[in-house]
């Protein structure tokens, strides 16, 4: 089973805060990320590094994110890939090592008053606040920090994030950006593989992330437990 990804979580967490069927002030795009991550789990020194990318057409409509990073405690390698599609209200949630498809439907109609909002109000609801500006490459971005969690974005697309989970300073920042493109539908294409709900997912990864958030700090955990509480919010439903 796989683990849940903190980008990808943040990703189509915060992002879906902006959800109509433009996600996006900017049609179409494909981005690629560095990411860089040190610090200490437990006082062992850790290291993180890696690549992603988000693609998206019909200003985010349809859009796909992959995730390749390795992290490094004590000298041994764990790597970790991870691929997510948003199409219209439905996330796709790929796992490559059990080769299965998880499936979920974002309700459109939640009564969560945080997905009524969009942009900077979606934020504020949930306590961001903005704390100033800064550039990503040549792209002048807002800067928004939400439970210790720092955003750099760019017309609602996330250009450069910054966390701080168990101990790892990890810092996420677009080198390659491509806005208003053409991108061929097999871009979208994910993996024959079969297909289970979300809520399975969520389910069998609850005592995982349990396990895991008893090494966080009280804030950490603030921080973990309003996300899943936002997300159970954006993840309801029956599928």
């Amino acid at each position: 089973m796989k683990k849940f990804s903190l980008f990808l979580v943040l990703l189509f967490g915060v992002v879906s805060l902006f959800a109509d069927m433009k996600r996006y002030e900017i049609k179409s795009a494909q981005i690629e990320y560095q990411i860089l991550g040190t610090g200490n789990v437990m006082g062992v020194p850790t290291k993180i590094s890696g690549t992603s990318s988000l693609l998206f057409k019909d200003y985010g409509n349809i859009e796909i994110a992959h995730e390749n990073f390795s992290q490094n405690i004590m000298g041994q390698k764990q790597v970790t890939e991870d691929i997510t599609k948003l199409e219209g209200n439905v996330v796709y949630s790929v796992d490559l090592e059990d080769k299965i498809i998880y499936k979920q439907s974002i309700p459109l109609d939640s009564d969560d008053p945080a997905l009524s909002l969009k942009g900077k109000k979606a934020l504020s609801s949930l306590g961001g606040k903005r704390i100033g500006m800064g550039k990503v490459l040549e792209y002048d971005c807002e800067i928004w920090e939400l439970s210790g969690i720092k955003m750099w974005i760019y017309k609602s697309v996330p250009l450069k994030t910054e966390t701080t989970i168990m101990g790892i300073k990890q810092t996420q920042v677009a080198n390659k950006i491509k806005f208003n493109i053409s991108i061929s539908d097999d871009k979208f294409k994910l993996p024959n593989y079969p297909i289970k709900t979300r809520v399975d997912m969520m389910s069998e990864n609850k005592k995982q992330l349990e396990e895991e958030m008893k090494n966080m700090t009280p804030e950490q955990r603030k921080m973990m437990q309003d996300m899943m509480k936002n997300m159970g919010g954006m993840f309801g439903g029956k599928e």
